[in-house]
Protein backbone atom coordinates (compact mmCIF):
# COMPACT_ATOMS: atom_id res chain seq x y z
CA UNK A 1 0.00 0.00 0.00
CA UNK A 2 2.82 2.53 -1.57
CA UNK A 3 2.11 5.84 -2.49
CA UNK A 4 2.95 4.54 -6.30
CA UNK A 5 -0.24 2.38 -6.14
CA UNK A 6 -2.12 4.60 -4.59
CA UNK A 7 -1.16 7.14 -7.30
CA UNK A 8 -1.80 4.35 -9.53
CA UNK A 9 -5.65 3.38 -8.46
CA UNK A 10 -6.58 7.41 -7.80
CA UNK A 11 -5.69 8.40 -11.28
CA UNK A 12 -7.41 5.41 -13.02
CA UNK A 13 -10.20 6.55 -10.95
CA UNK A 14 -9.62 10.14 -11.56
CA UNK A 15 -9.18 10.01 -15.45
CA UNK A 16 -12.62 7.49 -15.66
CA UNK A 17 -14.88 9.55 -13.91
CA UNK A 18 -13.33 12.44 -16.28
CA UNK A 19 -13.79 10.65 -19.76
CA UNK A 20 -17.20 9.90 -18.11
CA UNK A 21 -17.90 13.46 -17.73
CA UNK A 22 -16.25 15.06 -21.02
CA UNK A 23 -17.90 12.59 -23.77
CA UNK A 24 -20.99 11.58 -22.11
CA UNK A 25 -21.94 14.34 -19.67
CA UNK A 26 -25.41 13.85 -20.10
CA UNK A 27 -25.69 10.40 -19.30
CA UNK A 28 -23.68 10.74 -16.49
CA UNK A 29 -25.95 13.96 -15.04
CA UNK A 30 -28.81 11.47 -15.69
CA UNK A 31 -27.45 8.32 -14.07
CA UNK A 32 -26.81 10.88 -10.79
CA UNK A 33 -30.24 11.97 -11.20
CA UNK A 34 -29.62 15.60 -12.11
CA UNK A 35 -31.52 17.89 -14.48
CA UNK A 36 -29.79 17.27 -18.26
CA UNK A 37 -29.82 21.05 -18.72
CA UNK A 38 -26.98 22.58 -21.31
CA UNK A 39 -26.04 24.72 -18.30
CA UNK A 40 -25.29 21.52 -16.15
CA UNK A 41 -23.66 19.52 -18.87
CA UNK A 42 -21.21 21.81 -19.24
CA UNK A 43 -20.86 22.44 -15.75
CA UNK A 44 -20.20 18.74 -15.45
CA UNK A 45 -17.13 18.84 -18.56
CA UNK A 46 -15.26 21.91 -16.58
CA UNK A 47 -15.06 19.43 -13.71
CA UNK A 48 -14.22 16.53 -16.15
CA UNK A 49 -11.22 18.63 -17.31
CA UNK A 50 -10.43 19.11 -13.63
CA UNK A 51 -10.63 15.68 -13.14
CA UNK A 52 -8.71 14.94 -16.34
CA UNK A 53 -5.44 16.91 -14.88
CA UNK A 54 -5.86 15.65 -11.88
CA UNK A 55 -5.58 12.18 -12.68
CA UNK A 56 -2.77 12.99 -15.12
CA UNK A 57 -0.99 14.81 -12.51
CA UNK A 58 -1.38 11.68 -9.92
CA UNK A 59 -0.27 9.22 -13.06
CA UNK A 60 3.46 10.82 -13.57
CA UNK A 61 3.63 11.77 -9.39
CA UNK A 62 3.96 7.72 -9.60
CA UNK A 63 7.53 7.77 -10.28
CA UNK A 64 8.75 10.79 -8.29
CA UNK A 65 11.54 9.63 -6.30
CA UNK A 66 11.62 12.88 -4.07
CA UNK A 67 9.39 12.61 -0.96
CA UNK A 68 9.22 16.06 -1.29
CA UNK A 69 7.41 16.30 -4.84
CA UNK A 70 5.30 13.29 -3.64
CA UNK A 71 4.33 14.77 -0.33
CA UNK A 72 2.76 17.56 -2.40
CA UNK A 73 0.96 15.95 -4.98
CA UNK A 74 -0.39 13.11 -1.83
CA UNK A 75 -1.19 16.95 0.01
CA UNK A 76 -3.32 18.17 -3.09
CA UNK A 77 -4.78 14.88 -3.12
CA UNK A 78 -6.09 14.56 -0.03
CA UNK A 79 -7.50 18.30 0.29
CA UNK A 80 -9.47 17.60 -3.04
CA UNK A 81 -11.05 14.45 -1.63
CA UNK A 82 -11.84 15.88 1.52
CA UNK A 83 -13.99 18.61 -0.31
CA UNK A 84 -15.11 16.27 -2.38
CA UNK A 85 -16.60 13.81 0.02
CA UNK A 86 -18.30 16.63 2.22
CA UNK A 87 -19.83 17.72 -1.28
CA UNK A 88 -21.04 14.43 -2.08
CA UNK A 89 -22.36 13.20 0.99
CA UNK A 90 -23.98 16.94 1.11
CA UNK A 91 -25.40 16.43 -2.21
CA UNK A 92 -26.39 12.27 -1.29
CA UNK A 93 -28.29 14.04 2.11
CA UNK A 94 -30.34 16.80 0.82
CA UNK A 95 -31.64 14.81 -2.50
CA UNK A 96 -29.64 17.41 -4.82
CA UNK A 97 -28.27 13.92 -6.45
CA UNK A 98 -29.97 10.13 -5.77
CA UNK A 99 -29.02 7.10 -4.13
CA UNK A 100 -26.36 6.49 -7.09
CA UNK A 101 -24.08 9.38 -5.36
CA UNK A 102 -23.40 7.08 -2.28
CA UNK A 103 -20.94 4.93 -4.20
CA UNK A 104 -18.78 7.77 -5.15
CA UNK A 105 -18.75 9.14 -2.09
CA UNK A 106 -17.54 5.56 -0.80
CA UNK A 107 -14.53 5.50 -3.50
CA UNK A 108 -13.40 9.14 -2.64
CA UNK A 109 -13.67 8.29 0.97
CA UNK A 110 -11.36 5.58 0.76
CA UNK A 111 -8.49 7.03 -1.87
CA UNK A 112 -8.96 9.91 0.93
CA UNK A 113 -8.33 7.42 3.57
CA UNK A 114 -5.41 5.74 1.76
CA UNK A 115 -3.81 8.77 0.97
CA UNK A 116 -3.80 10.49 4.57
CA UNK A 117 -2.10 6.69 5.25
CA UNK A 118 0.45 7.27 2.52
CA UNK A 119 1.43 10.79 3.92
CA UNK A 120 1.62 8.76 7.54
CA UNK A 121 3.58 5.90 6.03
CA UNK A 122 5.77 8.64 4.05
CA UNK A 123 6.96 11.19 7.22
CA UNK A 124 7.68 7.97 9.21
CA UNK A 125 10.30 6.72 6.89
CA UNK A 126 11.38 9.98 6.34
CA UNK A 127 11.54 10.48 10.31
Amino acid sequence: MDARTYFTVSSVVGILYALGFLLIPGNMVLMFGGPPEAHVILNLQFCGAGLLAWGVISWFARDFRDWGAVRGVLIGNVVGDAVLVVLTVYAALTGLLNKLTWGSAIVVALLLLWGLYCLMAGARKTA
